[in-house]
C-alpha cells in the first residue's frame, strides 16, 4: 500500500514547483491518481508529460506499492490557457452552452 504523501512529496521533488494531489480511487491504497500542474510541462506533449510523473513514481510501481496510477496534467497556473491534448496539439477550451451554465437555472 502506497503512503499517499509520500507519493506527492516524490512527485514535488521530481518536479520543483508543481502542484501535486494524489488520491486513492478505490479505498485499498494502491490504485491512484495523481493530479499535478508543473511548470516542466510548458512546451511538452501530454504523453510526455505523463512520462516525467510516471518517471518519478517508477520505483513504487516496481516495489508493488503502486498497482495502477492514473495521471492527469497541466502546464503550471501561468500557461494554463495553453494546455495541450495528448497529442501535443492545443487543447480545445471546455464548451459552454451560449447564455452561460444551465445548471443555476
Amino acid at each position: 500500500m502506497a503512503d499517499l504523501a509520500e507519493i506527492e512529496r516524490i512527485i514535488a521533488e521530481a518536479l520543483p514547483g508543481a502542484e501535486v494531489e494524489v488520491v486513492d480511487e478505490t479505498g485499498g491504497g494502491d490504485h491512484l491518481r495523481a493530479i499535478v500542474r508543473a511548470p516542466q510541462f510548458e512546451g511538452k506533449s501530454r504523453i510526455d508529460q505523463h512520462r516525467m510523473v510516471r518517471a518519478a513514481v517508477q520505483e513504487r510501481m516496481d516495489d508493488g506499492s503502486i498497482h495502477a496510477l492514473s495521471i492527469s496534467t497541466k502546464p503550471a497556473a501561468s500557461s494554463a490557457s495553453r494546455e495541450q491534448d495528448a497529442t501535443g496539439r492545443p487543447a480545445k477550451p471546455d464548451a459552454d452552452p451560449p447564455g452561460g451554465d444551465s445548471s443555476s437555472r
